[in-house]
């Protein structure tokens, strides 16, 4: 009966399959549908793409034609159902494929026993690991998302929606549900060395970061299931706020229990939920019994407890109860690990259960029953009918790597045009060819001898075969599609199109030293750092051919270079207009691993190293002639210089001059100006300022001090960020890091606040507290110098005036220390509040001072103050506001 029903089931799917195959799906080569090229080009890549001349042999068209996958591994990497399936029917399984139908002439039982036997052949080669499914990891899909559709997948591959459902199928290089094919780790080491099983370089090396390459591959798996007791997710960061607040996905997985340990190490300030299905077998009132800093529990859709997190107390216990029916009921657990010597106990007991951890037999993942492929253990028998079906029906012929019985076939210039492949055939490989394409071929198949192609015929063909069109558009061929536009991206939105989009191919012969184009296209050398799409590793000698053929069809009209007969007064000609006081180039353009101030255009240093002499020359003179939306300005307009007083404002003298000086490379001296660009700020005899994010966050305000002690200060929360000694401060373009040493850094958050518990959170800046710290009664009020150019911040804690001084003193063995005034004033006696002082992991009183960590603070008058225990302790002086002023005065040394 079990034999009848497989039976059955097997040949609806294959009906299904015979259903399909009739449809509207075509052999998928990028670049011709959208191409201008001549059909019988377009024939000669489908020959070149489908491989023909592995069974119809020419020479010619055998140097540049695309090599079949490596199988010698493929048990390893691919699931051996998919493997089955994509035998019984390639176009069905991947639409668009290169890989004819081989079984469409046998009966459908026939096409199945061969499917398999091929399979269990298959298999059978691996010596590596066998194929294995693991979890996917959900945190590492998300980040992965971004990178698919960041980094220049989606170049070729069809974007993916919020389902993974691909949006651009009928126009991309196609790829089927990976989760029926791939483990995570065969197609990591698939994307990490693509040339290893596909030697053809059609899927070229993104050269990303091992730890990028899995996140693609966890987002491009993300759908594969796996039957386990409970799924688990981590956020590490401030958890004592929630998960809403400054906390980081990090993790996710399953684990068999909720023993800690079992999904590794827990780190403090962690947090974990746990999800799955709680099955009762028993209906009745179960007990839950917990001890944890704070966390939650539901079951069936409902909370049952709910304990906010604090990292000022240790843990508590808790003991819960709720009547359970019979059957699977939907659980989820969160647990914070904050707080003082953090734990996580969860006990069961009810119903035929005594008290203690729940048994792993309880929890399930799913509600349902999930299939999973399993390693497949090759029948020898199989494995024999499977050879000796791969080396008939021709598929070494293809797949060499095999060292497999070659088939003989006629020579492709004694085939005949409708029959074999192209025809009504039975007996032949079928590839899903739709009539435009057959006529393609037809086109091109040589009659006697294989046509010769011309220069622009071997780039286009080559441009089309490796998608390079995909990105770069050469005289009208190819260019990013409009759909696709909005995936590319950069990190430079100030330099426009040219900050996201890759260089057109135009001209770029004439334009690119061989050296630096090899660079390019063989081993992705990027210069522009800012595109986010990256420059793929082909390393194939057809694209290598591309350097050469590049040279020589591309040429723009010769400039006659002018006669400089001091090289040393051309070079400091140059210097002068790459700084500030000349033409600024600085001002948009990187030098010498120096960020300008401005754009942060392409770098100056390796422009003789990249470019050829001609193309600099063309280009100076008229930017927008190369590049119609160029942000570059005209020093030359019309020919003629802007500044006259440089080389007797000799045009052609200049442009070599700056030629002559970048030519020294790295050795180049700085233009003047670029310590601006970057600049240290150094403090003399009196006090210096700077603003911007950084050190205080993103509106910090910095104080360099006569006495070399500087400090940081936060004008959005207005609170001392950090003070240090030495040198002062390095700002650049809108931003300042302070640069001494001995950094003593203060918590993030408000100075004063009004604390209803002492576990309560102190209340800092999160993600999206917009109305931060306005909504706590605070208000910036700015700030005013003294006669030595020394800041008082102004600002105001609800009805409170506050003025904030910090004045700069040594004591008397010579050492710097700050002294602090705070001035409070009011019209009203005021409620109560904490001036958090500092917080350190240690907090001792010393006399009339506190040593927090590195720091010791003391105040000029005694008053009370007390500790707050926690992961991080708190010095806290509680503040008691009568009607006038008050002032407060603190040292701080270290």
């Amino acid at each position: 009966m079990r034999t009848s029903l497989f039976s059955l089931n097997l040949l609806l799917v294959i009906i299904t399959v015979l259903a399909l195959e009739d449809g509207n799906a075509r052999v998928h080569v990028s670049g011709i549908d959208s191409s201008k090229l001549k059909d019988p080009l377009k024939g000669r890549i489908l020959i070149e793409e489908m491989n023909c001349v592995s069974c119809h042999n020419e020479p010619v068209i055998a140097k540049s034609s695309k090599k079949s996958p490596r199988l010698l591994a493929v048990g390893n990497r691919l699931n051996p159902d998919y493997i089955r399936d994509f035998l019984l029917s390639p176009q069905k399984v991947k639409p668009g494929t290169l890989m004819p139908a081989m079984l469409k002439h046998f009966s459908i039982k026939e096409r199945e026993q061969i499917a398999n036997a091929i399979t269990h052949y298959l298999v059978s080669l691996n010596k590596q690991d066998p194929f294995k499914i693991t979890v996917p990891d959900s945190v590492a899909a998300e980040q992965g998302e971004g990178l698919f559709h960041k980094v220049g997948c989606v170049a070729c591959h069809s974007p993916r929606d919020a389902n993974g459902k691909e949006i651009m199928k009928a126009k991309s290089v196609p790829l089927g549900p990976l989760e029926n094919k791939y483990s995570h780790n065969g197609l990591t080491e698939f994307l990490r060395r693509p040339h290893t099983s596909r030697p053809s370089g059609r899927m070229p090396d993104m050269q990303l970061p091992q730890q990028d390459i899995e996140k693609i591959s966890h987002y491009l798996l993300r759908k594969i299931k796996v039957p386990g007791n409970l799924a688990y997710m981590t956020w590490r960061g401030k958890v004592w706020e929630g998960l809403d607040g400054d906390v980081q996905k990090e993790t996710a997985g399953q684990t068999g229990n909720f023993n800690l340990e079992s999904i590794g190490k827990v780190h403090h300030q962690t947090a974990i939920k746990y999800s799955g299905f709680f099955n009762v077998t028993e209906s009745g009132i179960y007990t839950f019994h917990l001890e944890l800093n704070g966390g939650s529990l539901s079951l069936g859709g409902k909370k049952l407890f709910s304990e906010d997190p604090s990292n000022r107390r240790g843990t508590k216990k808790f003991k819960i109860s709720a009547k359970l029916d019979t059957g699977p009921s939907e659980l989820e657990l969160v647990y914070f690990h904050t707080g003082r010597a953090p734990k996580f106990i969860l006990e069961v007991e009810g119903p035929g259960l005594n008290k203690g951890p729940i048994p792993s037999k309880m929890l399930t993942v799913y509600n349902h029953l999930i299939k999973i492929t399993k390693a497949l253990e090759p029948d020898p028998a199989l494995v024999a009918s499977g050879k000796e079906h791969f080396e008939k029906l021709g598929c070494a012929n293809c797949h060499d790597d095999l060292k497999g019985k070659i088939n003989s076939y006629p020579e492709m210039t004694k085939l005949r045009p409708g029959n074999g492949c192209l025809g009504e055939d039975k007996n032949v490989p079928r590839y899903d060819l739709n009539e435009d394409q057959k006529k393609m071929i037809i086109s091109a198949l040589p009659k006697n001898a294989v046509p010769s192609l011309n220069d622009k015929e071997k780039i286009q063909k080559t441009l089309v075969q490796f998608n390079c069109l995909a990105c770069h558009d050469r005289t009208g061929l190819g260019g990013i599609d409009p759909d696709r536009n909005k995936y590319f991206t950069g990190s430079k939105p100030e330099l426009g199109n040219q900050g996201r989009i890759p260089p057109p191919l135009t001209h770029v012969g004439a334009k690119l030293t061989n050296s630096w184009l090899t660079e390019v296209i063989m081993h992705g050398g990027r210069q522009r750092n800012y595109l986010n799409t990256r420059m793929p590793s082909f390393r194939e000698k057809e694209v290598e051919s591309l350097v050469e053929l590049f040279g020589k069809n591309d040429s723009l009209e010769e400039m006659s270079y002018p006669k400089v007969t001091n090289i040393e007064e051309s070079k400091n000609a140059g210097y002068e207009m790459i700084g500030a006081t000349g033409l600024s180039c600085i001002a948009c353009h990187d030098f010498n691993g120096q960020r300008s101030g401005g754009a942060g255009a392409l770098e100056l240093i390796h422009v003789t190293k990249r470019l050829k002499k001609n193309w600099f020359h063309l280009y100076m003179r008229n930017p927008s002639r190369f590049h119609p939306t160029v942000i570059m300005p005209s020093y030359w307009p019309g020919g003629q210089a802007i500044r006259k007083e440089i080389l007797n404002g000799k045009s052609d003298l200049q442009i070599e001059a700056l030629w002559n000086y970048l030519s020294d490379g790295e050795r180049a001296k700085n233009p003047k100006g670029l310590s601006r660009q970057s600049l240290t700020l150094k403090v003399a005899d009196e006090t210096v300022m700077c603003r911007g994010r950084g050190t205080a966050g993103y509106r910090g305000i910095g104080v360099g001090y006569p006495e070399r002690i500087s400090l940081a200060f936060d004008s959005e929360q207005m609170a001392l960020r950090q003070i240090w000694k030495g040198e002062f401060a390095h700002i650049n373009h809108g931003s300042f890091h302070s640069r001494g040493n001995e950094r003593i850094q203060f918590p993030d958050g408000i100075p004063f606040h009004r604390l209803a518990s002492m576990d309560d959170a102190w209340p800092y800046k999160g993600k999206t507290d917009y109305l931060f710290p306005q909504n706590h009664g605070y208000q910036y009020k700015g700030y005013y110098l003294n006669s030595g150019k020394r800041p008082t911040f102004m600002y105001e804690y609800g009805s409170i005036k506050v003025e904030d001084f910090f004045k700069d003193h040594l004591d008397d063995n010579g050492k710097a220390f700050f002294t602090r005034t705070v001035t409070f004033s009011t019209t009203v006696k005021q409620e109560p509040f904490f001036f958090r002082l500092g917080s350190g992991k240690e907090i001792k009183h010393n006399g009339k001072s506190w040593n927090i960590d590195r720091l010791s603070l003391s105040l000029h008058e005694d008053m009370k103050t007390l500790i707050r225990e926690g992961d991080s302790k708190d010095l806290l002086l509680p503040m008691h506001l009568n009607k006038g002023k008050t002032i407060i005065k603190i040292d701080y040394k270290w």
